[in-house]
């Protein structure tokens, strides 16, 4: 099982706030990949993290094809960072979108007035540091 730090879940948790980068990288069925700023990354459970997607673009169509993600957290004034691997589902209506929404921080949401995004959990398999030594592999 995955087990965030508590140095990890404040991290991420403040990121956006503290102005640093959260990237998630996905890729489509063909392997073309992607990458985009989250501002609204967050650690959910033991084994999840989460996010909200609302510009609904390359994003969105690479997830319904691929579930294959890796989140990158990089704070390069303290040289810390973290590479997250794991696999990823969309939440378009339902409980855990609504669970995911009412944790996203507030300027993430204001930039998504209508609420027409949807939530994604991120079920975390691997972590490696920003050197890439390993931190911990599930199972």
């Amino acid at each position: 099982m995955i087990k965030f730090t508590d140095e990890m879940k404040e991290r991420l948790g403040s990121a956006f706030r503290e102005k640093k980068v959260c990237m998630l990288g996905t890729a489509s069925k063909e392997g073309v990949p992607n990458i985009s700023f989250r501002g609204s990354l967050f650690v959910f459970d033991d084994d999840h993290l989460a996010t909200w997607e609302r510009s609904l673009q390359s994003s969105v169509d690479n997830l319904e094809e691929n579930p294959n993600v890796v989140i990158l957290y990089v704070d390069f004034a303290s040289r810390l960072g973290w590479r997250f691997y794991g696999q990823a589902a969309m939440h378009k209506s339902g409980e855990t979108r609504q669970r995911i929404m009412e944790r996203t921080i507030k300027d993430e949401l204001d930039k998504d007035p209508e609420r027409k995004g949807y939530g994604v959990l991120i079920r975390v398999d691997k972590i490696l540091r920003f050197s890439g030594d390993e931190i911990v592999q599930k199972r």
